[in-house]
């Protein structure tokens, strides 16, 4: 059964045809510090799933849609079976940077022990690759738009996509939205990855490890802000962010850079 999503405002993939989860993280809600509130940019940072089926006219789209940089979350060996376009065929103006991830479940085919939620997954990747994501908040800095994905785009995808918004100020509420609305546009190649698996392994596999319900990121949101506060103080005080590439990565996420600029 596909998860449920909050009756809330989610994002919209693009019109790819070789891509059905390509989502940008533009019309959140946001809140600042001070109490005023605003409405996250469009067109400053998309996430996505594997990018190997992209088309010709689907890259010429994304080059007119702003996209400056690809930020690829996968392992080695996703890589190596799932190579990336941007990564083999560079194109002119758009930067590609590999930075593995290790998720318990793509990163090594299936071949390890199964996780038995995706909660799981994701405080281990909270807890154990805060390098990985400093790194990938450096990669994504930058003017124009930036886009970040791993395999299915929903767990690494999911977790970067968590930080951005916490970043910026969006709620909890939106957060689990835009992590819970996958399970609309990938249920069907998600499910069909389960079977695959299930087949390969000679043993049902899980169906929540295949799925994006919604109580999975609101449990890693309520242990995130128990464990670490907020996006803010994990990126500056635990991944090592400069305050610097927050103010920017912020700025760029709120629409703020591009006011500056016209002022």
């Amino acid at each position: 059964m596909d998860a449920t999503v909050p009756s809330v405002r989610t994002s919209v993939p693009l019109q790819l045809k070789g891509a059905h989860n390509v989502r940008d993280l533009g019309g959140y809600p946001f809140t600042r510090d001070d109490g005023t509130t605003g409405t996250t940019a469009s067109g400053a940072f998309l996430r996505s799933g594997t990018l190997g089926w992209l088309r010709a006219s689907d890259r010429a789209f994304l080059r007119a849609y702003g996209l400056r940089r690809v930020v690829d979350v996968r392992s080695n060996f996703e890589l190596k079976y799932w190579p990336d376009p941007y990564g083999e065929h560079p194109q002119p103006g758009v930067s590609y940077t590999h930075i593995p991830m290790l998720d318990q479940l793509n990163s090594s085919g299936f071949r390890g022990a199964l996780p038995a939620c995706m909660f799981d997954v994701y405080r281990s990747l909270l807890d154990d690759s805060s390098a990985s994501l400093r790194q990938v908040f450096e990669a994504l800095d930058g003017e124009g738009c930036s886009l970040f994905h791993c395999r299915a785009g929903k767990d690494r995808t999911g977790v970067i996509a968590m930080l951005l918004l916490g970043l910026a100020g969006v709620d909890d509420v939106h957060i689990v939205a835009d992590y819970a609305v996958t399970q609309r546009y990938m249920g069907r190649g998600l499910r069909a990855q389960r079977l695959g698996v299930s087949i390969l392994l000679c043993k049902e596999v899980p169906s929540c490890l295949f799925e994006s319900a919604p109580e999975e990121m609101e449990r890693t949101l309520e242990y995130f802000h128990e464990t670490y506060g907020t996006a803010r103080a994990y990126l500056r005080d635990v991944a090592g962010c400069s305050p610097e590439l927050l103010d920017r990565i912020t700025a760029r996420l709120r629409g703020d850079d591009m006011v500056a600029r016209w002022r």
